[in-house]
């Protein structure tokens, strides 16, 4: 499919002038979330558990994986990894979306590659992995435990869905790191993002949403 690409810097240009006709960031993040999850859950309406693991990083990325897992919350079994402290969730914003988890979501805090492991056993659950880890402000290699995680998720027999861009795939140029999501679908926000281009092999199934953003 055809896509209308953007660059990650045009991509933040265009979410601060969202703020001019009242689209904060807070209502972006609301909307990316709630537009992954209906996506994850049209296309998956038939799997039979219905178990899924959202595994997030501590930015606005996995804050929109946060969100999600909370729509998905009402119909699928939930599960979420935050890679870190929930303490050192970098924004108010996907901060807000750790604290409005509800009880049905089992979640937990990963501070370092030996407790990921100990929640392996998680990877092989799930029938959906929802990849929230890294978005379009990631540069360089990944580190620990993001590489781990990253390891385990395409050892999985889940499906794979990546929000916005596979974690570890340059948002710009598309070059993979050492250790890149390989995914089934990728869900990115608004437009596809340079990096996604030709990348099939990491990206999977393309799905571009929209979550407000006028142009």
């Amino acid at each position: 499919m055809d896509h209308d690409f953007i660059t990650p810097q045009e991509m933040r240009e265009a979410e601060a002038r969202a703020s001019s006709y009242g689209l904060d960031e807070a209502a972006l993040m609301e909307n990316a979330g709630r537009a992954v999850a209906r996506v994850v859950e049209e296309r998956f309406a038939d799997i039979r558990e219905r178990k899924i693991l959202v595994v997030c990083g501590l930015g606005n990325n996995g804050g929109d994986g946060l969100v999600a897992a909370r729509y998905l919350s009402g119909l699928w079994r939930v599960r979420v990894l935050l890679l870190g402290r929930a303490a050192e969730i970098r924004t108010k914003e996907a901060s807000e979306g750790w604290r409005r988890l509800g009880p049905a979501v089992e979640k937990e805090e990963v501070q370092d590659e030996s407790v990921l492991l100990t929640h392996r056993d998680w990877f092989a659950w799930a029938e959906v992995i929802l990849d929230s880890i890294l978005g379009t402000g990631a540069r360089g290699e990944v580190r620990q435990p993001v590489a781990a995680a990253i390891g385990l998720i395409n050892a999985s027999k889940a499906t794979k869905v990546a929000i916005d861009i596979p974690s570890g795939l340059d948002p710009s140029s598309g070059v993979p790191g050492s250790a890149t999501v390989r995914a089934d679908i990728t869900v990115t926000l608004h437009r596809a993002k340079t990096g996604l281009r030709g990348k099939d092999e990491y990206t999977g199934e393309v799905i571009a949403v929209p979550i407000g953003i006028r142009e």
